[in-house]
């Protein structure tokens, strides 16, 4: 999909990590990191939600 296409999401504002890498929001979601990768203090990071329960 387009990421024109993709209605915008808001990220919790506060993490909890849980068993087999995954955290979960505070607004109770559950996201897994996708990719991840720390270059000269900069951070990039793809995170996926996963469907209710994790």
């Amino acid at each position: 999909m387009c990421p024109s296409l993709l209605a915008p999401c808001l990220l919790p504002s506060m993490w909890q990590l849980y068993p087999g890498r995954r955290y979960r929001g505070s607004d109770s979601s559950f996201w897994r990191i996708v990719y991840h990768i720390e270059l000269s203090g900069m951070e990039d990071m793809l995170l996926e939600q996963l469907p209710d329960g994790g």
